[in-house]
């Protein structure tokens, strides 16, 4: 009974032992796994960051996770696991996921895609599709933007990628026509001066140092439409700015209109 006892406290302590060197080892796999993925980040910061700086952190990040799964595989094939199966599992659940995820995934990419490219910022005026707002948050899974309405609209990140977008965030700021259609009978100088002053007036919605213009944009026998550029820093106020312009437009034309009435019955 003794010698049996004996026996197995020897396999017990042989197991220890062996158990506390694989554990031993494993820890310092994981040890140097850490090291390495610090100095590869390191490099890769020195090397990319000052170039660009979203495109450093997506890289970075990658990097860790690569250096991580290789240092945990390593780790997992000193324990006992055998290597090629190991990675046939991962391989097989990496496919499971991706099919199951494959939403999430392409939102996930594409949010990497954004941030390396930076087609816009936060605070930017952009269109995307049919949705047009102000950029106020940038996720891994969407982005929000904001509408001139206070609605706040989620696009995936995936449809960003897929659709053309138009930053109207500009220096040049963003160019508006306001269409305003008048009598034949109206004095087109006169109208066209009356326009002007119009938007002169509204130079606080404008870009510095810009100059309105007037331009005809059709001509038939009864009517002539013309057209007001301007230039306005916000491009959401685009709306308010048109609807401002035509409200003082009709009132001055009606002006206009009852003067020159006025003068034909005069001569009459």
């Amino acid at each position: 009974m003794i010698r049996i006892s004996g026996i197995i406290y020897q396999i017990a302590l042989q197991v220890s032992t062996v158990l506390l060197l694989k554990i031993a080892i494993v820890g310092l796999i994981l040890l140097f796994t850490w090291i390495i993925s610090r100095i590869l980040r390191s490099l890769v910061s020195k090397t990319k960051g000052k170039r660009s700086p979203s495109m450093s952190r997506q890289i970075r990040r990658l990097v860790t996770w690569i250096t991580w799964f290789v240092g945990i595989l390593i780790a997992l094939s000193q324990v006992g696991l055998d290597l090629a199966i190991l990675l046939i599992l991962v391989a097989l659940s990496a496919i499971v996921l991706a099919i199951a995820l494959r939403h999430v995934l392409s939102n996930l990419v594409s949010y990497g895609v954004i941030k390396s490219y930076e087609p816009f910022k936060l605070g930017d005026w952009v269109q995307v599709g049919k949705f047009f707002g102000r950029v106020v948050d940038i996720t891994w899974a969407d982005t929000v933007l904001m509408t001139p309405d206070n609605e706040t609209v989620y696009v995936p990140n995936s449809k960003i990628t897929q659709n053309i977008v138009i930053n109207k965030t500009t220096p040049g700021g963003t160019r508006i026509a306001i269409s305003i259609v008048i009598s034949r009978a109206l004095d087109l100088s006169e109208v066209e001066k009356t326009l002007l002053e119009i938007g002169i007036e509204l130079k606080e919605e404008l870009i510095p140092e810009f100059v309105p213009e007037v331009r005809i944009t059709n001509l038939n026998t009864q009517s002539v439409r013309l057209a007001l550029l301007l230039r306005i820093n916000n491009p959401a106020r685009g709306k308010l700015i048109a609807s401002k312009v035509r409200k003082r437009a009709k009132e001055r034309l009606d002006e206009i209109q009852q003067k020159a009435a006025g003068t034909l019955s005069h001569l009459e």
